[in-house]
């Protein structure tokens, strides 16, 4: 899974990771000590400004929105922004919503994972114990063959209101990031 998809990425030149899938490579043994490794930037190939109730598109945004903190939300309760980006191709993911979850008040993030059916009961069991909060759905979808994913970014340690959302989309990705990586060590 991750291992394979770093030691795919670390092959091109230059050679550009996130802190986490560095710290990721050079536990595993994918980088070589004389590797020169530059920061990776997010960069988001679609922003969309939409309406919760009919997923219409209000806007695309340009990059700088996603500096605006994710108490948005809060504020816009009856819109989400979706994102697309490369760089979630590592954790198989193809894009990503943020929102204000109406029921819970919290901020969420929703997205579907690939994922084979059978890791359902690592998946419940890892959110249960880093979630904390019961707000989280995870289901398999059988006609997309995804894990559809939601949840509450709040529960997640270093969120707070203020937080961009480009950190908040950043937040996320560690967290599955960790998730997948931790499967790949139990199994």
């Amino acid at each position: 899974m991750l291992k394979e998809k770093l030691a795919h990425t670390i092959e091109q030149q230059p050679i550009a990771l996130f802190s986490i899938e560095k710290e990721y490579a050079e536990r595993n043994g994918l980088l070589s000590a004389n590797q020169l490794v530059q920061p990776k930037q997010w960069d988001f190939s679609a922003i969309e400004l939409c309406l919760k109730e009919t997923e219409e598109l209000l806007e695309e945004k340009s990059p700088s929105f996603m500096n605006e903190p994710v108490s948005y939300f809060g504020v816009n309760i009856d819109q989400f922004v979706y994102v697309e980006s490369e760089a979630f191709t590592t954790i198989g993911v193809d894009a990503m919503a943020i929102e204000m979850d109406d029921v819970f008040q919290t901020i969420t993030v929703l997205f579907g994972l690939k994922l084979q059916k059978k890791w359902g009961a690592f998946i419940k069991e890892h959110l249960d114990a880093n979630v904390g909060l019961k707000t989280y759905s995870a289901m398999f979808s059988d006609q997309d063959g995804l894990w559809d994913i939601n949840i509450p970014l709040d529960a997640l340690e270093g969120f707070h209101k203020d937080l961009p959302i480009k950190d908040a989309v950043d937040l996320a990705y560690r967290f599955i990031f960790n998730m997948l990586a931790t499967l790949e060590a139990t199994n």
